[in-house]
């Protein structure tokens, strides 16, 4: 059963990157905001510099997610900068984003608790 655990926290890690890593190209590719993708970065359309720091925070964080550096903390801060942002920029809801959102948080709680499973680089142990 351990494995099956640890297994499913890869593979909750995987995704969880690669939600981050898809906001990081939309929001350094302009032209996939006239898509009708549901996006944390459309949001930001007049902030091209917010847009741009945000985008590299996402590239950072997803990398780091996939190699599980840190994966405890770095899966909250994947979670606080794709719900905050969400949150602050879009308060009369969008379905689409709200579902992607939903996916984030099933994605990281476990791996906020539990850790990032095989083949973390770096990842505290809890003692």
């Amino acid at each position: 059963m351990e494995h099956l655990t640890e297994w499913l926290r890869l593979n909750f890690r995987v995704c969880l990157s690669a939600t981050l890593m898809i906001e990081a190209v939309i929001g350094l590719v302009p032209s996939l905001n006239t898509e009708n993708i549901p996006s944390v970065i459309s949001g930001l359309d007049g902030l091209p510099l917010h847009s741009l720091g945000l985008s590299f925070l996402y590239f950072l964080t997803s990398i780091w997610l996939i190699l599980g550096i840190k994966t405890h903390v770095v899966a909250a801060l994947g979670a606080c900068l794709l719900i905050i942002p969400t949150v602050v920029m879009n308060p009369e809801g969008n379905p689409e984003l709200a579902m992607k959102l939903t996916l984030v948080a099933v994605f990281c709680v476990p791996l906020i608790v539990f850790g990032g499973g095989r083949f973390t680089v770096l990842d505290s142990k809890p003692t």
